[in-house]
């Protein structure tokens, strides 16, 4: 096991993380060489004198998008398939009538995420949150793929992803961070099933790296490894709309940060898919709504959000 020094020491530049001792490029790459050395296998079963067995059928759509509300779902872009995604959150109502109750403030994300093929999905995109430009990108591998004679039970997936902070304004004691104080990273498994026709649960262990947090270092918390575990559902209401609920509580030191918490409804129209909902999270990807979630529901904390989904077939 490879050590790592996440002890914070005080430079007259202000609270920040010593130089890392683990080469988080190697541990992501190595991540990702994983995901991708069985992404490109057979999806044919074979038996021992190599006849192809008898297909089995996979059990599809236990969410609407790939997304729950904030996390991940169990669903993948199809081969060839372009998905558009802008992922929108007002402020909190706790913010009062000047700010229109949290209506004049804005995070945005825009996204592409493309299906490599029917088991791997490669996803870029562009957040402006408080201030805060960010750019992401994240590889979604499907390792099993829930059946219908229950040979496999449930479906699992892995996902990998970076962060990295463009604009950060909101840095005041370090003059110019480096790359590495830019980048977060996380890794992912999502676990789940599809119970019935119209009800679906996932679960999702998370661990999230944050190279720098100016917040949390300012209060003298370990941020650096951060541990969550995920938890979402679906409850079809009719064949174009449903419930979705999702809870993230952190499993380690967290300060004044809170659990994700949101409730939402999705919307499908022809090749679109709306999604709204009311969360705490003003984040938009997994390293900010798991790690950097400021406001409760128990103080009128909450935002209201929606996320937009439009696909495109690229391939035939």
């Amino acid at each position: 096991m490879v050590a790592m020094d996440t002890k914070l020491e005080l430079n007259s530049g202000g609270m920040f993380p010593k130089p890392l001792r683990i080469n988080l490029k190697y541990v992501l790459t190595v991540w990702c060489y994983l995901i991708m050395s069985v992404a490109f296998a057979q999806d044919d079963e074979f038996d021992l004198l190599g006849e192809e067995k008898r297909s089995v059928e996979k059990v599809n759509y236990a969410f609407k998008t790939t997304k729950v509300i904030n996390l991940q779902s169990l669903e993948l872009t199809d081969y060839g398939v372009l998905d558009f995604k802008m992922m929108h959150r007002f402020g909190a109502i706790n913010l009062g009538p000047i700010e229109a109750f949290g209506l004049d403030q804005a995070s945005v994300r825009f996204g592409l995420e493309y299906g490599i093929t029917n088991n791997l999905m490669i996803s870029m995109g562009r957040s402006n949150v408080n201030g805060i430009k960010n750019a992401d990108a994240f590889l979604k591998y499907r390792i099993l793929h829930q059946n219908t004679n229950n040979s496999k039970p449930i479906s699992l997936l892995l996902l990998a992803g970076a962060q990295y902070a463009l604009i950060n304004p909101q840095t005041p004691t370090i003059e110019k961070p480096t790359a590495n104080q830019r980048s977060s990273y996380v890794f992912q498994a999502i676990i789940g099933r599809k119970f019935t026709d119209n009800f679906s649960l996932e679960i999702c262990p998370s661990y999230i790296f944050n190279a720098f947090n100016e917040r949390w270092t300012q209060i003298g918390v370990d941020a650096q490894n951060i541990f969550a575990l995920g938890i979402g559902f679906r409850q079809k209401v009719t064949s174009r709309t449903s419930m979705n609920f999702e809870y993230i509580p952190i499993l380690t030191s967290k300060g004044n940060v809170y659990n994700s918490l949101s409730l939402g409804m999705d919307v499908e129209t022809g090749g679109h898919v709306f999604q709204f909902q009311l969360t705490n999270s003003a984040g938009l990807n997994e390293t900010q709504f798991i790690a950097n979630t400021t406001n409760q529901w128990n103080n009128a904390g909450i935002r209201l959000g929606f996320n937009l989904s439009r696909v495109f077939t690229i391939v035939k």
